[in-house]
Parts: C-alpha cells; structure tokens; sequence
C-alpha cells in the first residue's frame, strides 16, 4: 500500500530498464533509500549512498561481533 503511494508520487520516473520490483527489492522499500535512488529524475541503483550504508553496516556487524565474540547467546540475541 505505500509503495503504491510511492510510486504514484513518482509516476514521472524513468525507471532506467528497471522493474519497480527489482528497486523495492535493492532498496528494502525504505522511503530513505528510495528517494534516494532517484538522481535526475531517473533511478539509479548504483548511488554512492547505497554503497556508504553498506559499508557502515557490515563496519557495524563486525564491532558487534568482535564485542560479543566470547558470549555467543548475546551474539545470538
């Protein structure tokens, strides 16, 4: 239901080849993230921005993993 609100507001969009399926799915239908994935008013699913957030994330994973290395239940949870 909000995606169909999403892309109603961007019906104007060039999709760029792809299918509104393949962008929920690479941006997670996170409003954040598919705002911006528009540059120029064509998606684009190779922004820099997707790439940061990656990054921090798995930076993140490791810095939780390193901290609960000895106390696998914590880790678990």
């Amino acid at each position: 239901m909000e995606m169909d609100e999403w892309w109603k507001r961007h019906d104007k969009i060039d999709r760029g080849g792809f299918e509104k399926s393949d962008v929920e799915d690479i941006t997670g239908c996170i409003p954040l993230l598919l705002d911006s994935s528009v540059v120029n008013g064509k998606i684009s699913l190779d922004v820099h921005y997707f790439h940061d957030i990656c990054a921090k994330a798995m930076h993140f994973v490791t810095q939780i993993r390193d901290a609960t290395r000895d106390k696998e239940d914590r880790w678990n949870t």
